[in-house]
């Protein structure tokens, strides 16, 4: 009987795959955990005052939208890869870190209309 390497291989990542903790998958290149409060987007330039939403990274790769419009409410869990925060609640989507400091974030819609959500951390 022949060994069936690639089967064995294949086997052997698909269980390193699901035991893997789900909170590895939080982890993104920049510190993001904790709540963030919007203070301004930008579209095409325009600036524009918003403090209509807040949320917060926990993680354990969940995030929790505290003040948000229920249309937009993108509150479920969240995984990083690089830059790129992807959301997978209810309106799934990515954002992509344009800029960070610490205190502050600059954050690109890739899904959602292109708009740049500028937030500041509170806690």
């Amino acid at each position: 009987m022949q060994k069936k390497t690639g089967l064995y291989l294949l086997s052997s990542a698909f269980c390193v795959a699901i035991t893997t903790p789900d909170s590895a998958f939080a982890e993104c290149a920049r510190d993001i955990i904790g709540k963030w409060q919007q203070s301004h987007v930008e579209f095409a330039g325009n600036r524009i005052k918003d403090d209509s939403q807040s949320w917060e990274f926990m993680k354990n790769g969940t995030v929790r939208f505290v003040k948000s419009r229920p249309v937009i409410d993108k509150s479920g869990g969240y995984s990083c890869e690089g830059d790129i925060i992807y959301m997978k609640g209810r309106l799934p989507g990515r954002l992509k870190i344009l800029a960070y400091d610490g205190g502050t974030m600059a954050l690109e819609s890739l899904d959602h209309g292109g708009g740049i959500a500028h937030v500041v951390k509170i806690k």
